[in-house]
């Protein structure tokens, strides 16, 4: 009996790294989807200097590094899983989510986001080199060493990297690279991952929540009984429901990490809310 090779793969290589392949013949069913994608191929990988060290394309199928990270350790905290769009390519390379600039800023969503919200808060010497603050924070995820009501985990939508902005940027950019039918047939398969991966870090604890910070994220996560993505809804905190065919662990909806104020804003009343 012959069975198709699944259309995405991926295994942890390290705690916050994942190593995925997705078999191009799955993913295109068309001989004019997969030309559209090849003449878009290398405009992509040189959209970010990082693209070339995450992506390998071999015939029909492609490989890359990406994101997810689910704490081994455990305490009383109950889990809080942050879903995002896609990770940014400097990221990945970094090894850590939303990671330090080079000069050695700390980016918008750790500062601007989390902290101001009380969901998570870091210490850290602002006068460290940019590689070494990296390392310091992974360490302190993984560690659970921070200041929160929760015990976090950060996981992406779309595993498929980008630039953070510009005509390749964020999962318009990788829409755009392999077209509106291929991102639904990849979002299917992404689904599926995060669904259990929210299982197995949130299991039975009715404290546990699912927050995503993206359109896509929010639509392909929800059960089909709870509304589609709006962002006016997502500013007023009125995505909310259950994960889809997971009715007991709650999933929210809270607008994109781009839009620092308003994400903030909602971010602290929903974590603390119960959505189903």
């Amino acid at each position: 009996m012959n069975r198709k090779k699944p259309l995405l793969t991926f295994r942890q290589t390290d705690p916050i790294r994942l190593e995925c392949a997705i078999d191009l013949n799955r993913l295109f069913e068309s001989e004019n989807e997969r030309s559209r994608f090849d003449e878009k191929w290398i405009s992509f990988l040189k959209s970010e200097p990082h693209n070339q060290k995450i992506y390998r394309l071999n015939r029909n199928q492609l490989t890359y590094q990406s994101e997810h990270f689910i704490p081994f350790k455990k305490d009383n905290r109950p889990p809080l899983l942050l879903v995002f769009g896609n990770p940014a390519s400097h990221s990945v390379a970094a090894g850590i989510f939303f990671a330090f600039k080079d000069n050695g800023k700390e980016s918008r969503f750790w500062k601007s986001i989390l902290k101001p919200a009380g969901v998570l808060s870091f210490s850290f010497d602002e006068n460290l080199p940019a590689e070494k603050l990296n390392a310091l924070r992974k360490k302190q995820l993984l560690e659970l060493d921070y200041e929160t009501p929760f015990r976090i985990g950060l996981s992406v939508f779309i595993s498929m990297p980008s630039a953070p902005s510009g005509p390749w940027g964020g999962v318009a950019g990788i829409q755009k690279l392999v077209g509106v039918s291929a991102l639904r047939r990849l979002e299917a398969e992404e689904s599926k991952r995060i669904t259990k991966c929210a299982k197995a870090f949130i299991g039975d604890d009715p404290r546990g929540k699912v927050v995503t910070f993206q359109k896509n994220a929010w639509n392909g996560l929800r059960s089909n009984q709870n509304p589609e993505y709006k962002i006016e809804m997502a500013k007023d905190a009125k995505l909310m429901g259950c994960l889809r065919d997971q009715p007991k662990i709650q999933i929210f909806g809270v607008p994109p990490t781009r839009l620092a104020g308003p994400a903030r804003n909602v971010l602290a009343p929903v974590v603390l809310g119960k959505a189903c």
